[in-house]
């Protein structure tokens, strides 16, 4: 698979990524899809994903590609292409248009995974995950790549929460559970309970939760006691609520104006991070307090509204809205959320993004289970993983259920 560096190889990886989208096209690969599900309906997972009895020939999977704004740069896909409807077409051209690429730093960590060979029997059947809307999109793209792969593969991307995931792997109304943070003692104990089964962690991706204000904001940063003070009801870490810009900041140029206070709903794992963090215990104020269907809603808000403050993922930045650096407290340091700083966990929200399921043990689980997290952890899914705004998660981490691969391949 082409991996996107910085700098003018972009121009030459994107007209890779056009050659192959047209030939997709032609042989009509593009047209499998996972749906990515924003209902909130639960229904019964159905049959597990097992090896098909007729083997057929795989399809190189395509790439996902992600809409973050950046630099422009216009006129590379075919419009007849565009007018075909073609979503692989489309994602490319939004390429094109943000130059959105992914650095040195990140392809290094994906290289460092194994490739991924198709089995010769192609796997079959049916499978859902439900869960974080954070992950949902690159559970989707993921989906999509590895249906490519395995035609006769469904898969259904349920979003609402991470919260919404443990719920369903509990009722048994899922295969996987997409778990935006860690969990707790208490959550996989009562996972195991109510299933009867051994609950497996696997991380796919890492991530963090972050705290957004608009790009024109000049604040420097944010301590854990002044998050209380924004955010909590009862703002146990500061004498009275903070209700002015500033009141954190004298010499703002936003001065007496109130902040908007911006989250995701309430199953949101990154608010449950958030809130664990700065107010545990504490409930989110009501005052000024707008509820938004999904983290990019939030961060939109805070790139429309020079006021704005808002709690979302790592992997929904835009150029209009900016992440703040967090302390964990007066006088120690603000830390911002780079690469870095979130794989050494020193980004105090830094977070895995999981996907979770229950087995009568490692040596039982379900081979559609198996293929799609090995797949989620090869070059592939980690590849899409970079490509979603998201950070590969260390190589060295795949669990030993998974096997070992042969000459650096699953296979």
């Amino acid at each position: 698979m082409a991996r996107i560096a910085q700098g003018g190889s972009v121009m030459i990886a994107a007209t890779i990524l056009i050659s192959l989208a047209l030939m997709a096209a032609d042989a009509g690969a593009a047209t499998s899809a996972a749906v990515a599900s924003q209902t909130g309906g639960a229904t019964p997972s159905v049959a597990p994903v097992v090896p098909a009895v007729d083997s057929k020939p795989a399809t190189t999977a395509q790439p996902a590609i992600p809409a973050d704004p950046a630099a422009p740069a216009t006129g590379l896909v075919p419009k007849a292409l565009l007018s075909g409807g073609d979503a692989l077409a489309k994602s490319l051209q939004e390429l094109v248009e943000s130059g959105d690429v992914y650095s040195e730093e990140l392809s290094a960590m994906v290289e460092q995974f194994p490739s991924y060979a198709p089995r010769p029997v192609p796997m079959t059947g049916a499978m859902r995950i439900v869960g974080s809307d954070t992950m949902g999109p690159l559970l989707a793209n993921i989906s999509i790549s590895y249906q490519v792969v395995y035609p006769d593969v469904k898969i259904n991307v349920d979003q609402g929460g991470s919260l919404k995931g443990i719920v369903a792997l509990k009722g048994g109304l899922c295969d996987m559970a997409s778990v935006a943070r860690n969990l707790t003692e208490q959550e996989v104990a009562d996972i195991s309970k109510a299933t009867g089964k051994q609950v497996f962690v696997v991380p796919v991706a890492r991530g963090a939760a972050c705290v957004y204000v608009n790009a024109d904001n000049p604040i420097a940063g944010l301590t854990k006691e002044q998050c209380n003070g924004l955010f909590s009801i009862t703002h146990t870490m500061t004498k009275a609520p903070i209700m002015r810009w500033n009141e954190l900041d004298p010499t703002s140029p936003l001065g007496n104006t109130f902040p908007p206070l911006y989250i995701p709903r309430s199953t949101s794992g990154m608010l449950q991070l958030f809130i664990e963090w700065c107010m545990p215990g504490e409930q989110i104020t009501t005052i000024g307090r707008y509820t938004e269907p999904g983290p990019s809603s939030v961060v939109n808000a805070c790139c429309a509204y020079p006021t704005a403050v808002g709690i979302s993922g790592y992997a929904n930045r835009q150029a209009r809205a900016r992440a703040v650096p967090l302390s964990i407290g007066e006088g120690q340091p603000f830390i911002a959320p780079t690469v870095a700083a979130i794989c050494d966990g020193t980004y105090p929200l830094a977070r895995p993004l999981n996907l979770v399921f229950v087995a009568t043990d490692a040596q039982h689980i379900p081979d559609g289970i198996r293929e799609f997290l090995r797949f989620a952890l090869a070059e592939d899914g980690q590849d899409m993983a970079a490509m979603s705004g998201n950070i590969p998660m260390d190589a060295s981490g795949i669990p030993e259920f998974l096997g070992t691969p042969v000459n650096g391949v699953w296979q």
